[in-house]
């Protein structure tokens, strides 16, 4: 998608901004997305390739146009409006996945019903590790959704507010224990907190956490995802769980003091 500032725009969309950041940390990655035939669709395609990221599986509607998000700013905070509908919201997908360690999914991409459908069926797919970044963003959240797309992960990451926003729709208590009872195939909770850093908890109650590095910061958007991206690598390296987390924080960091969650090149 595109993100409109008020004084700019960005390549940007948070499977995106992971996608580009696994690239940078040598993964091959790949895209599942569906673009309009437009100028904005053909920017974050040729984006896309800058970064390194296998576009075989990035769709092109003949109908539906790019999809855009005005960023509102305020001080380093910001709200997003996602505008609808979008051809993101009409992925076929296809009939079956090359072999892949990881699949990163998520709420936004399952607002409408046949990207919905084809991210249910592709998460059925074989792989190691299935990550469920919540990224809720209101009105375009489903119990149901979450509920499932909860039920499949490996790996969940939700921020100190997601985390209590969920726990409610799920009728549960705000403690990872209580997600890890209703989420059976979960190993790994990750809980960011901000500037405060972020929490990493696995499914015996052990729990590690750290501070996020102090920096100035230009723009928070994309912080989040570099995060994913960091954790994933981390993991698939099976590093130890507090170097994991440090490693995701720092990956975080990087986007920080610039514009856009985009890694630099």
């Amino acid at each position: 998608m595109i993100d409109v500032y008020p004084d700019a725009r960005a390549v940007a969309g948070a499977p995106l901004h992971v996608a580009a950041h696994l690239s940078k940390l040598g993964w091959c990655a790949r895209m599942i997305t569906r673009l309009g035939r437009d100028p904005e669709g053909d920017l974050i395609r040729a984006t896309l390739e800058r970064h390194g990221v296998d576009v075989s599986l990035v769709e092109t509607d003949e109908e539906l146009a790019t999809g855009t998000v005005t960023i509102h700013m305020s001080g380093t905070s910001h709200r997003f409006e996602i505008h609808k509908p979008a051809a993101w919201d009409a992925i076929q997908g296809p009939a079956g996945l090359p072999p892949h360690e990881v699949f990163l999914y998520g709420t936004l991409a399952a607002r409408c019903e046949t990207s919905r459908a084809t991210m249910l069926r592709l998460l059925d797919g074989d792989c190691s590790m299935r990550v469920f970044d919540a990224n809720l963003r209101p009105p375009d959240i489903d119990v149901a959704l979450v509920r499932h797309a909860l039920s499949m992960a490996t790996v969940c990451k939700v921020n100190d507010e997601e985390l209590i926003d969920v726990a409610g729709m799920l009728g549960i208590a705000v403690t990872p224990q209580a997600l890890f009872e209703v989420a059976l195939a979960l190993e790994w909770l990750c809980v960011t907190k901000g500037a405060s850093g972020a929490e990493l908890f696995d499914r015996s109650g052990a729990s590690f956490s750290a501070r996020a590095p102090e920096v100035e910061i230009i723009d928070s958007v994309g912080a989040g995802d570099a995060f994913v991206a960091g954790l994933i690598d981390g993991l698939a390296q099976r590093l130890p769980p507090q170097e994991a987390l440090e490693h995701a924080l720092s990956t975080a960091t990087s986007v920080l003091t610039t514009r856009g969650g985009l890694p630099s090149l």
